[in-house]
């Protein structure tokens, strides 16, 4: 049986854990390499079946432009030679645009604790004030409402027939040469239109 995260919480903060960046091989933590940045982690083993297609969609979501203010980052918390030969397997290296680190057992264990999970994957996304604000399975976080995406314009709903406004009077036309055009409709369209005499 597996145990459901617990709720978020306001005050829910990654815990300061030292991590190995797996590009670089150099020392860092994830404080020092999450400060100031809406994040979304993804961890993961060498061993889960499923992490490399979860990678990949991390991956693609990196990619598109309304996360270009999101860092994506994945963290494997097995063998982190393993880790190494999963990103490096071909002469490009897979998830290229996700930032790869490696996390040590016993940091495993504390992550799992405050972060509650004991599954993988697993995502915590965190805002630019390091707050924890959601975190779980992919079905559990809303990868449309991840902070710092930059979101489109919401263009203005269509005016429904019955709201809109017919209050300008009408005047009785009885011969169609009568019909002066009106000077917004020539402002608006450059061109006035006429109808042909077999129309």
């Amino acid at each position: 049986m597996t145990s459901s995260p617990p709720p978020p919480s306001a005050s829910l903060r990654m815990p300061e854990l030292p991590l190995t960046c797996l590009r670089t091989a150099e020392y860092t933590s994830t404080t020092d390499a999450f400060e100031g940045k809406n994040v979304v982690v993804d961890f993961w083993t060498t061993k889960c079946v499923r992490c490399p297609a979860a990678l990949d969609d991390l991956d693609e979501l990196s990619r598109r432009p309304e996360y270009a203010e999101v860092q994506f980052v994945s963290i494997c918390l097995d063998s982190c030679d393993g880790a190494r030969n999963v990103i490096e397997r071909d002469d490009v290296p897979r998830w290229g645009n996700v930032r790869h680190y490696h996390m040590e057992a016993e940091y495993k264990e504390e992550a799992k604790e405050t972060l509650g999970f004991a599954q993988v994957p697993f995502y915590a996304v965190m805002n630019d004030r390091g707050d924890v604000v959601m975190r779980g399975s992919k079905k559990r976080v809303n990868f449309d409402d991840v902070p710092g995406m930059i979101r489109p314009p919401t263009a203005t709903s269509p005016q429904r027939f019955e709201e809109r406004n017919f209050s300008t009077p009408v005047k009785k036309v009885n011969d169609i040469r009568d019909i002066q055009p009106s000077p917004v409709c020539v402002e608006q369209f450059d061109r006035v239109f006429t109808l042909d005499d077999d129309f």
